[in-house]
C-alpha cells in the first residue's frame, strides 16, 4: 500500500513538472487561462454568426439558452479531455517522446498506479480550466449567468463518479495504446473527436431525428453522455424544454445509478485489459518500440 501511495505521489508530481516546466509560471498561469477560454469562446462566436445567419436568411433565431447549454457542456469537456485522453497520450509521450516508457515499468514504481498519478495531474490541469471558462462566462455573457444554478451535492456526486469513470475509460485507451507503437496518437485524438461530436456538448441529442436517430443510440452507450448530462444539471438546473434529450426525464438518482453501474463495469473492464496489455507488450517489446516522432 505504502508502495501504492508512493508511486502515486511521485507520478502525480511528475505529470505536473511536464505540463508546468516549459516555461516560467507566469506565462503557464496565462497559458492554462488563455487555452481552455479561448476554446469556449470560439464556440460562443460561432453561436453568435449562426444567430445571425438565421436572421439574414429569414428564419427564426436560436433560442438563447442555447448559449449556456453548449458553454457548460463544453468547460465540462475539458475534464474528459485531460484525464480520459490525458492517460492514452501519456503512453505515447513517455515511450515515443522520453523513451522512458520501459525504464518505469522494470523500476519498483507499481507500473498501473504510475499512470493514475499521471491522470491526477491532468485532472487538476482539467478543473482548473473548467472553473476559469466557466468564471468567465459568467462575468462576460448575462445568459450564462441567468442559467447556471448550481447544486452542489450534486455536483459532488458527479464529480466523484465522473473522476471514476474517466480514470476507466483513459485505463482502457491507454491500455490498447500499449501495443500500438505507431498509432496511439491518432486513437486518442480520433477518439476524442467522436466523443466530443456524440456526447451532446454542442448540440441536444434531440437534434438526430429521422434517418439519424440510430446516432442517439450510439450516444446513450458513451458513459459520457450520462456524466455531462448529470453535470449541465448540477450546474443549471433543469434542460429547458426546447434542448430537452432523451435523458431529460430521468431523475437525478436515476442518471446517477446508471453511471455509477455502469463505471463500476468499466473499472472491471479496465483492470481485466490493462492486465492482459501490459503481459502482451512486455512479451513483444512493445513498450521500447518506437514510430521515431
Amino acid at each position: 500500500m505504502l508502495a501504492h501511495l508512493r508511486t502515486l505521489r511521485l507520478s502525480a508530481w511528475l505529470g505536473w513538472q511536464l505540463e508546468t516546466n516549459w516555461t516560467s509560471p507566469l506565462l503557464f498561469a496565462v497559458y492554462m487561462f488563455v487555452k481552455p477560454v479561448c476554446g469556449s469562446l470560439m464556440l460562443v462566436g460561432m453561436f453568435f454568426a449562426a444567430d445571425q445567419a438565421a436572421v439574414g436568411i429569414g428564419r427564426a433565431r436560436i433560442s438563447p439558452q442555447f448559449l449556456p447549454y453548449m458553454y457548460v457542456s463544453n468547460a465540462c469537456y475539458g475534464l474528459v479531455g485531460t484525464v480520459m485522453f490525458g492517460l492514452s497520450y501519456a503512453v505515447v509521450r513517455d515511450r515515443e517522446h522520453y523513451r522512458m516508457l520501459k525504464y518505469v515499468y522494470i523500476s519498483p514504481a507499481q507500473f498501473q498506479t504510475y499512470f493514475l498519478g499521471r491522470g491526477a495531474s491532468r485532472a487538476l490541469e482539467g478543473i482548473v480550466g473548467g472553473m476559469l471558462s466557466l468564471t468567465t462566462g459568467l462575468i462576460l455573457f448575462a445568459q450564462v449567468r441567468d442559467s447556471v444554478t448550481v447544486d452542489v451535492p450534486w455536483l459532488l456526486v458527479y464529480l466523484v463518479i465522473g473522476a471514476m469513470m474517466l480514470w476507466a475509460c483513459g485505463m482502457l485507451l491507454a491500455a490498447a495504446c500499449l501495443n500500438m507503437s505507431r498509432n496511439g496518437m491518432f486513437l486518442s485524438e480520433g477518439i476524442a473527436g467522436l466523443v466530443y461530436l456524440l456526447s451532446g456538448v454542442v448540440f441536444p441529442l434531440s437534434v438526430f431525428q429521422g434517418s439519424m436517430a440510430w446516432v442517439q443510440w450510439v450516444s446513450l452507450s458513451l458513459p459520457t453522455t450520462y456524466w455531462l448530462e448529470g453535470m449541465r444539471r448540477a450546474l443549471m438546473g433543469e434542460v429547458p424544454e426546447k434542448l430537452r434529450g432523451p435523458l431529460s426525464n430521468w431523475s437525478n438518482a436515476e442518471l446517477a445509478l446508471t453511471l455509477l453501474a455502469t463505471t463500476v463495469a468499466l473499472m472491471v473492464a479496465a483492470q481485466l485489459f490493462w492486465r492482459w496489455s501490459e503481459r502482451r507488450a512486455w512479451r513483444l517489446g512493445k513498450l521500447e518500440e518506437n514510430a521515431g516522432v
